[in-house]
């Protein structure tokens, strides 16, 4: 199944393409974020019972999480089944808090080139 493609666009837009189920599953089309609202991007493994608050979307555990969850920590939207294939998006001044997708490909890699888009090699 293809998961989430994320690609900076035009060196100043992060876009996440969801596949159509999971567009479905999370009550979500594909989300456009600003280069300039991310703050930091991680590729580290997501850890377990991450997801909390209330939801629109779809939570079955151990298979997919994935919609907007609402609570304490802020706005969050997830499209996860496999937790050490994501990347994790902080954000501000945007809708979200954070964004945690499973990526095709290799996570690092990804966040890498975010990093780089964002003039950050760390």
């Amino acid at each position: 199944m293809r998961l989430a493609d994320v690609q900076v666009v035009d060196g100043d837009e992060i876009v996440v393409r969801l596949n159509l189920l999971d567009e479905i599953l999370s009550v979500h089309g594909s989300l456009h974020i600003p280069l300039d609202h991310v703050r930091s991007v991680s590729a580290d493994p997501v850890p377990s019972r991450f997801w909390r608050g209330m939801r629109v979307g779809t939570n079955v555990p151990g298979v997919i999480v994935a919609g907007t969850f609402m609570s304490r920590e802020g706005t969050v939207f997830y499209d996860v089944r496999h937790l050490d294939r994501c990347i994790t998006l902080e954000l501000e001044h945007d809708h979200y808090d954070r964004v945690v997708v499973e990526v095709d490909g290799d996570p690092a890699e990804v966040a890498a080139k975010i990093r780089s888009a964002m003039g950050r090699d760390d």
